[in-house]
């Protein structure tokens, strides 16, 4: 009961407005993708009556979460559009197609929702032998057989895959009780993410570098995928598991009240929200005690805390704001603390989502949407440096690097490596 007048109440906060509708990416650029408010309040009204709409465009909502940022009334419009997929589309094992018409999910969309999803599984393989896997995957002829034969585009920017990102934890044990070095007080969770640890362990090390410095011990469990790339392609029950199996692993530093830190947006935004529904132990802890870094970072400012001995970095920046660090809700830390180092100047692009929106781009189908969505910040990029307004990107999400950089051509990063500068770390 309580579930379902939570569904209620949410749709009761909707006060048809469509301000969802008109800042939607997809529905910016797709005609036939009528937008969140029309897939999610307004066909949820009659889902309660067990009737269900034609649900053909729920699979290209991106999961932006664009629509949650903008509402005014805070209702939770992607939790009910990811609900409906799961409820209407999964368990049947079919899927809409555009025009309303039933078919059986063929083996290849089947197939790709296991590979894109099981980002864990395709990292752990990926770094086996790196130089290999990038060789290949370089191939146009593997490139066309991954199309015809899963539905990923042939020209979609799959990143690169490099040493794996290695845990660390709290070994040193004295019968049971772990020893720690330093007080709980100076201790913190680290949860890298997928890519982090297969496809940019550098920028890993890079976190871990900046906390240690300033005088933090970090741990870093081996967790699995946080679960997000299993939910957008279709595998909600396994996605709850390996949550599940997460809250198992941060179980004690939860209990301990360590913060959880995490500097990528997707991962953080599904700690904060996905996670505490999870009802396993700690699940009312972990969304107070996750933070996104630059979060924690500025918060260690605010209170003194922070190490400020910065050295003078001479750059320009531009600055990209993921929508899942927007849909945290916590603005943008990572401009303020890189605006306290002398010699840097940032300016926050803007420009809306790049398009990747995790797996969505890499979809044969849903390629050139991403594409066009991304188009005014890849021209914005690319103008910005024509006219020396700055001279790289950087940005907090790992796929908005990648699909920056792939629509730009501009070398994109993480602002990590700015403050890594700034404290002259190597």
């Amino acid at each position: 009961m309580g579930f379902e007048q939570d569904r209620v109440n949410n749709l009761d906060a909707c006060i048809k407005c469509s301000a969802c509708t008109a800042q939607c990416p997809v529905a910016a650029v797709y005609p036939l993708f009528p937008g969140p408010k029309s897939i999610g309040p307004d066909a949820e009204r009659f889902r309660l009556e067990g009737l269900e709409m034609d649900p053909s465009s729920i699979e290209y909502c991106s999961n932006c979460k664009t629509c949650e940022i903008t509402c005014p009334s805070g209702v939770k419009i992607t939790d009910m559009i990811l609900r409906a997929r799961e409820r209407a589309l999964y368990p049947l094992k079919t899927e809409w197609i555009l025009g309303g018409r039933l078919k059986p999910r063929t083996l290849q969309h089947w197939l790709r929702g296991l590979v894109l999803g099981r980002a864990e599984y395709l990292g752990w393989l990926g770094t086996i032998w790196p130089s290999l896997t990038n060789t290949v995957l370089g191939v146009s002829f593997v490139r066309g057989l991954m199309e015809r034969t899963l539905g990923i585009s042939r020209v979609a920017p799959l990143p690169a895959y490099y040493s794996r990102l290695k845990g660390t934890s709290v070994k040193r044990k004295k019968g049971d009780v772990a020893v720690k070095s330093v007080p709980p007080s100076k201790q913190v969770v680290y949860f890298p993410g997928c890519f982090v640890t297969y496809n940019d362990a550098l920028t890993g090390q890079a976190v871990v570098k900046v906390l240690e410095h300033n005088g933090y011990e970090v741990i870093v469990p081996a967790f699995h995928c946080c679960g997000v790339p299993l939910q957008a392609n279709g595998h909600f029950h396994e996605g709850r598991d390996t949550i599940k199996k997460n809250m198992a692993l941060m179980k004690p530093y939860l209990q301990e009240d360590l913060p959880v830190i995490t500097a990528c947006s997707s991962c953080g935004l599904a700690l904060k929200e996905e996670y505490p529904k999870a009802g396993t132990l700690g699940a009312n802890r972990i969304g107070q005690q996750t933070y996104d870094l630059f979060e924690f970072l500025w918060e260690r400012h605010e209170r003194g805390e922070l190490r400020e001995k910065f050295q003078e970095v001479p750059v320009s920046l531009g600055y990209h704001a993921p929508c899942h660090l927007k849909a945290q809700g916590v603005g943008t830390p990572s401009l303020r603390l890189l605006r306290l180092i002398p010699g840097v100047s940032v300016n926050d692009l803007d420009e809306g989502c790049c398009g990747l929106s995790g797996s969505f781009g890499f979809k044969q189908e849903k390629y050139d949407l991403a594409m066009m969505i991304g188009n005014t910040l890849f021209d914005r990029v690319q103008q910005g440096v024509i006219d020396g307004e700055f001279e790289t990107m950087i940005t907090e999400c790992g796929g908005c690097q990648v699909q920056i950089q792939h629509g730009s051509r501009v070398k994109t990063q993480h602002p990590i490596w700015i403050l890594m500068k700034a404290y002259g770390i190597t």
